[in-house]
Parts: structure tokens; C-alpha cells; sequence
């Protein structure tokens, strides 16, 4: 009695758990050999579910995976700007729960000179309930899914479920799993099988329905997010081949949490701006995505306002300019990355007014702070030195003072006279242009 009531405790403590581990890490012996075939027929929601399901810690002595169902509905729901009651949820997200105990996988596992070759469930019974309970048990021969993996798929959980079709969700996952590649290619055959492309979808209807959604849906995640199809001779011409996915890799040590949500927000929406292979429109609609309103509604609102930056979203009263009590909370890595960015953005003459008052806030904070720094650790053993590596503007005018002797209104001066240069420096080569070519740069 003693032990079965034990067990049974056991079970109950597991519904204590009210935090969501937010950053999934899937073996990619999942997502390369089975994903697509398990996955088949799935939709958007039973896609989340998993990713949630699979980012949850499990221990080496766990039987159940335990998850706060109020923590999901918020991330699910979230400016989704839809209501759906808890019993309805539930219901949904019970559909979504029992697929998932007829995924099969198969996975080798070596021992010395000993291969084993095997083929399991990984779950073997889901539970939900309005008391916002949720619980899967794990099938114990396919524990070493879950804590015994080489390689892995990392990415936020929360930055899945904001992706707005199943082919975006499929998608983002394979492009992650090559994260620090940056390159990703399918033949034709694979990516109607690991997208779940109906079979009655010829290819201009896979770019028209599919690929560029899925483009203007990625796009703030990854930067540089490029599409390039690839062709077979055929007896007439050439045949679609396949699909080759490209962007700029991410380093290793990139973390995907931890950043303010004005930070996250202002690095998406550069993502967007500074893409050279989406045209305006796309821009528009990526922007219109990110963002959850209606597509059309940031063109519409630029072309109506002419407002004068591009990083605010005007359909929130909270989103401000930059201040320099908001910049100061930043570290100096922080500030030198949003720096560089919004450097390369006026030099390409793609800041508008708000955004030279930014830069100059940002470049103001950055050259404070590492001075600050420089002179706080003068006499320390190893003083505190700005990277020759990072070129921004604050760094130029630190490499040309004397810390002790300069004057903070003539630094903040300089700031704005070489801001306001670098843009002039742009506007005299774009003048330059022939006519014709400056009125196709208006049209993109």
C-alpha cells in the first residue's frame, strides 16, 4: 500500500511545475529520420504542442513530462487577438495530445561492437484537464530521445508558435537544425515530403501558397533569408529540381532568450528592412506578420503617415523611441551590436528622422559607457580596451581622444555632424544614379 501510494503522490508532484523551458532542444536524429513521417497531416496547433512537449526537461529516472496548460494558452493565444474558452482549448489541445501517442521512431544506439536497432513509441499516455494539468508519459525504451542525444535542434518555443502557417513551422525547424551553416537544400521530392505538401500542388502553387508566406514569416528570424530553385534538364527545357534555403549562420553562442522584447522587436524588423531579396511589398507583409495585424496594414499606414522611422509600430501606444535611461541598461555588446546596425541601414539611406535621433542616442550611450569603463579600469591588470574589430562611430571618436581631457558636448557634436555626413555621403551617390535607375529603386 505504502509504495503505491507513494507512486501516487509522485504523480500529483508533478503538476506543481508552472514554469515552460521556452528554448527547445530536439535530437536531431528526430528531426533528420522521422519527423516528416510521424508529423504527416498535422497542423499548425499539433505542431506547437509537440515543440512544447519536446522542450520540457526529462531526468534519467522521469516516467511523465508535466506542463502547465495555462503557460501554453498564453503563448498560443498570444496576440492572436482571439478568445477561445478553457473547455474548448482543452478539447483542441487533447486532439493534439493523442496524436502524439502513435509517434513511432526508430534509433540505433551502439554498445563496444554491439548495434541495436530500435523501433519504439515515445509516449505512452496523455492526460489534460481544465485545471489548466497537462501530462504525457514517456514511453521508458525512448527516454534517450529526450537526454541522450549527440547533436541537436535548438530554437525559442515561443518564436514557433508565432509563425503563422504548419509550412512555416516545418520549415523554421529544418532551416534551425542548420543554424551555424546558414544553408539548407531540398530536392523537390524532399520538400514536398518534409513540408507535407499535398500532392496536387504544382510548383506555382507551392511558391504562391507555401514558399513566399513562409519567406515573409521567417524573414525577422533569419537574416538574409534567401530562396534559390534549382533545375534538371528535361526533353523540353528544364524541370524544378529542388529548393536551396540560404542565410547568414548564427554563431554557436548566440543566445535565442534574454533579450528585452524591444530589442527582439527592433532586430526582427531590421531583419526585414535590410533583406535584399524581398521586394517592398513582401517587406510590407513580412512586417504586417511579424506584428499579427492585417496584411496591408503597415503599407497602408506608411503610405497614408509618411512616419518618420521605421521601427515604431504604430498600432501600439506603448512602443517609444530609444531614450538614453532605456539605452543605458544595455551592455556595451548590446549597444555595439544595434550600433553597427543601424550604421550599415543609414549608409544604404534606409533611416528616417526618429532613426538619426536614435543612432545618435545609441552612439552618445555607447562612447559614455566604454569610457566610463576605460577610466574605471586604468590601473586594473588587464584595463578595459575597445575591440579594433568594431567599428562604430563611438569607437572612431575613442581611438582619436585623450580620456582624460575631452569635452562630452563636442563629442556629442561630432556625433551628429558624422551621422548626418554618412547620410549625405549616400543621398550625393543615389543622386548620381541614372534617372531610370533611381525610379526602379522606388518601385521595390
Amino acid at each position: 500500500m505504502g509504495s503505491e501510494k507513494e507512486k501516487k503522490n509522485q504523480q500529483l508532484d508533478i503538476f506543481e511545475i508552472s514554469n515552460i523551458n521556452n528554448i527547445a532542444k530536439i535530437d536531431n536524429r528526430v528531426v533528420t529520420e522521422n519527423f516528416a513521417k510521424f508529423s504527416k497531416g498535422w497542423g499548425a496547433f499539433d505542431l506547437d504542442w509537440w515543440t512544447i512537449a519536446m522542450s520540457q526537461p526529462v531526468g534519467h529516472d522521469d516516467q511523465y513530462i508535466a506542463i502547465p496548460t495555462e503557460k501554453v494558452k498564453s503563448i498560443f493565444l498570444k496576440n492572436k487577438h482571439t478568445h477561445e474558452s478553457l473547455k474548448d482549448f482543452v478539447r483542441r489541445s487533447n486532439k493534439s495530445l493523442s496524436k502524439f501517442l502513435d509517434i513511432k521512431i526508430d534509433f540505433e544506439q551502439e554498445d563496444k561492437d554491439k548495434l541495436a536497432m530500435i523501433t519504439a513509441h515515445i509516449f505512452d499516455a496523455s492526460y489534460i484537464d481544465t485545471d489548466y494539468k497537462t501530462m504525457l508519459k514517456i514511453n521508458q525504451t525512448s527516454r534517450p530521445v529526450f537526454n541522450q542525444f549527440k547533436s541537436w535542434t535548438r530554437f525559442p518555443v515561443s518564436t514557433m508558435a508565432s509563425l503563422h502557417t504548419a509550412y512555416s513551422k516545418r520549415l523554421f525547424i529544418y532551416l534551425k537544425q542548420w543554424r551555424t551553416v546558414g544553408k539548407v537544400s531540398f530536392t523537390l521530392e524532399e520538400f514536398r515530403n518534409n513540408l507535407d505538401v499535398p500532392k496536387s500542388y504544382k510548383p506555382g502553387s507551392i511558391d504562391q501558397k507555401i514558399i513566399l508566406p513562409a519567406l515573409e514569416d521567417l524573414a525577422p528570424y533569419f537574416y538574409q533569408l534567401k530562396l534559390e530553385k534549382t533545375y534538371a534538364k528535361a526533353k523540353r527545357g528544364r524541370k524544378l529540381s529542388g529548393y536551396v534555403f540560404s542565410f547568414r549562420p548564427e554563431p554557436k553562442e548566440k543566445k535565442d532568450v534574454g533579450l528585452s522584447k524591444k530589442i527582439e522587436d527592433w532586430f526582427a524588423i531590421y531583419s526585414i528592412v535590410d533583406n535584399r531579396y524581398l521586394s517592398q511589398e513582401h517587406k510590407f507583409r513580412a512586417v504586417d506578420r511579424y506584428r499579427n495585424v492585417r496584411l496591408g496594414s503597415t503599407k497602408k499606414y506608411y503610405s497614408k503617415h509618411h512616419p518618420q522611422t521605421i521601427f515604431l509600430d504604430p498600432t501600439n501606444k506603448e512602443d517609444r523611441k530609444y531614450t538614453i535611461a532605456t539605452l543605458n541598461t544595455l551592455s556595451i555588446t548590446s549597444l555595439q551590436t544595434i550600433a553597427i546596425a543601424y550604421e550599415e541601414l543609414l549608409k544604404k539611406g534606409k533611416l528616417k528622422e526618429w532613426d538619426f535621433e536614435d543612432l545618435y542616442n545609441i552612439e552618445k550611450s555607447l562612447f559614455c559607457k566604454q569610457v566610463s569603463l576605460m577610466i574605471e579600469t586604468s590601473n586594473a591588470k588587464d584595463p578595459y580596451k575597445p575591440s579594433e574589430k568594431i567599428h562604430t562611430i563611438a569607437s572612431r571618436l575613442i581611438s582619436k581622444i585623450d580620456i582624460d581631457k575631452f569635452e562630452q558636448n563636442k563629442i556629442d557634436m561630432e556625433i551628429k555632424i558624422i551621422i548626418r555626413k554618412e547620410f549625405g555621403s549616400f543621398v550625393r551617390v543615389e543622386d548620381h544614379r541614372p534617372p531610370e535607375v533611381k525610379a526602379m529603386s522606388k518601385d521595390e
